[in-house]
């Protein structure tokens, strides 16, 4: 009798340490809300026209870039990526004037010629960071932060 018991106590300890495994969840990081700003400086939203970033697809990696169509905003930066398909361009510039940062600019061209631009301008060293977005037929930069785009 005493055996059996042993055995059923055993078996109840090994079902209790498997319960308590299964039940623990995936820790997820908690994101940095203290990182320091990139672009505290900038407003939360810049109107600019992303033809003027079109120059870039015309450089070499490697190559220094200087654009500063976008009033108070400048980007200053070295060529670090490039690709082309067939109805796609892209191209990574590392940015000098604002370091850490990378801006990823993307220019899709539709079936009926039609074409989008995309991209983002992202530290992940920062707390935030500029987004691409087109409203009404318009381009803007709007202002985001880190962790608005970046998962941990």
């Amino acid at each position: 009798m005493l055996a059996a018991f042993s055995v059923c106590m055993t078996f109840c300890s090994l079902c209790s340490v498997a319960q308590s495994v299964q039940n623990r969840s995936v820790s997820v990081n908690e994101p940095d809300y203290n990182k320091p700003k990139l672009f505290g400086d900038l407003p939360d939203s810049i109107n600019f026209d992303p033809t003027y970033f079109s120059a870039l697809f015309n450089t070499q990696v490697g190559q220094s870039v200087t654009l500063s169509d976008i009033p108070g905003f400048t980007i200053s930066g070295q060529v670090v990526s490039k690709a082309d398909g067939q109805n796609s361009a892209s191209v990574v510039v590392r940015l000098a004037n604002r370091p850490g940062a990378r801006l990823i600019f993307t220019k899709l061209t539709g079936a009926n010629n039609s074409i989008k631009y995309l991209g983002r301008i992202i530290s992940l060293k920062h707390g935030d960071s500029y987004e691409i977005v087109s409203e009404n037929d318009q381009y803007y930069l709007k202002k985001k932060a880190i962790n608005e785009l970046v998962t941990e």
